[in-house]
């Protein structure tokens, strides 16, 4: 795998459903993906070519 970085002009969330639309309040079993920085919303994240994989750390600091 190898290591690199989630990002994404806006915060990434992982939702349980398909949403309609997006509110910045979390509701129930979403996750908060990325943190804001000094630029971009970003998590460190681990990309597997041979099996089309994005593996995401969230909850930890850089």
């Amino acid at each position: 795998m190898k290591q690199g970085f989630l990002q994404s002009s806006r915060s990434i969330i992982f939702s349980p459903e398909i949403a309609e639309w997006v509110v910045m309040a979390l509701r129930e079993g979403e996750v908060k993906l990325t943190k804001h920085f000094w630029s971009t919303p970003r998590a460190p994240a681990w990309h597997c070519a041979g099996c089309k994989r994005v593996v995401a750390e969230y909850g930890t600091e850089e």
